[in-house]
């Protein structure tokens, strides 16, 4: 991709850990599956917001704990005041969206290592790379 090796060094693992697209995006699924099924309403920005907000923190969770997607769910179910007996539904529905949500957390994280590069290496980055994806100034290598 010609991104310089010191920078993805540095944002590719970073992202791996804090960069979550795909669980939020996940989050946000499970969340108006439920709402859905229950018939809440989601039509107000508050209700949005709310929405977003919440899987931002499921997103957190999930990141930060290992097995946490259980745990997210969980934490969506207290939030909304779901019964526990929802909870097989939504981990249905993770298993359904996880290779989506890995997928996209993964493009995200190259995409940052991208924009990364250009913040660093300046507008015209890519022309500093040569037909192998090898990048030519100040010697350093490339991911």
């Amino acid at each position: 991709m010609g991104v310089p090796s010191d920078i993805a060094e540095i944002v590719i693992p970073l992202g791996a850990n804090m960069h979550k697209d795909g669980s939020v995006f996940g989050g946000v699924m499970k969340i108006t599956l439920l709402m859905t099924l229950f018939g809440k309403d989601m039509s107000s920005v508050i209700s949005i917001i709310g929405i977003i907000g919440v899987s931002l923190l499921v997103g957190a969770v999930m990141g930060a704990i290992p097995s946490g997607g259980m745990i997210g769910e969980m934490l969506i179910l207290s939030v909304y005041g779901f019964p526990p007996e929802v909870l097989p539904i939504i981990a249905v529905v993770s298993v359904i969206i996880d290779a989506p949500a890995t997928l996209l957390n993964s493009t995200g994280n190259t995409v940052c290592s991208m924009l990364v590069a250009r913040l660093v290496e300046g507008k015209n980055w890519l022309k500093l790379v040569d037909k192998q994806g090898n990048h030519l100034s100040n010697d350093s290598h490339t991911f």
